[in-house]
């Protein structure tokens, strides 16, 4: 093999385990959309009951990766609208193994629930 092809296989590898070491686990969803409202966005892989449906519904073993990002600011600070990209590795279809992908948005506070509309809850 010539020196460069290795040098590239190293780097490349050097690569893929930095990414996979950085990889986050959440166990819950609102650790993860509580970081993503403080810092923009967050992803990492979900374990527990979440992951355990995705595992039921699409028939697959493999890791549920999840992504929230900031789309909108709400009218409280600690309340912003998300967008969540659930991805579901390893689904057996008919024509292969793919990746079942959930994209869906939603507003959320820091406190997990919902902002109120102007006046109710003062």
């Amino acid at each position: 093999m010539k020196p460069v092809a290795i040098l590239l296989s190293v780097i490349g590898m050097a690569f893929a385990c930095e990414s996979q070491a950085q990889a986050r686990i959440y166990t819950k969803p609102h650790d993860l959309m509580v970081l993503a409202i403080k810092s923009g966005s967050a992803a990492g892989v979900l374990t527990g009951q979440v992951d355990e449906h995705f595992t039921r519904q699409f028939r697959s073993t493999g890791p549920l990766l999840v992504t929230a990002k900031v789309i909108q600011n709400l009218g409280r600070a600690d309340c912003k609208r998300l967008e969540i990209i659930y991805t579901k590795k390893d689904v057996d279809t008919p024509k292969g193994r793919t990746d079942a992908i959930l994209t869906t948005q939603m507003n959320y506070c820091l406190d997990g629930g919902p902002p109120l509309p102007e006046g109710v809850g003062e």
